[in-house]
């Protein structure tokens, strides 16, 4: 009797790939509409922590 290997095809390696994984999208999407085009210099000290606020629980 042979088995036969099945090759995990979920397993997809997010290192090499040019797309992040949905979650991580999402995530780095919130935080372009919160910088909302501006210049890191434009961004005041007290915003950061809100701007870079991630996987909001």
């Amino acid at each position: 009797m042979t088995a036969n290997k099945k090759k995990f095809t979920t397993e997809f390696d997010y290192n090499k790939s040019s797309k992040a994984c949905p979650a991580c999208a999402t995530e780095c999407e919130k935080i372009n509409k919160r910088v909302n085009n501006r210049k890191l210099s434009e961004i005041k000290t007290k915003e950061v922590p809100h701007i870079l606020k991630v996987f909001n629980f």
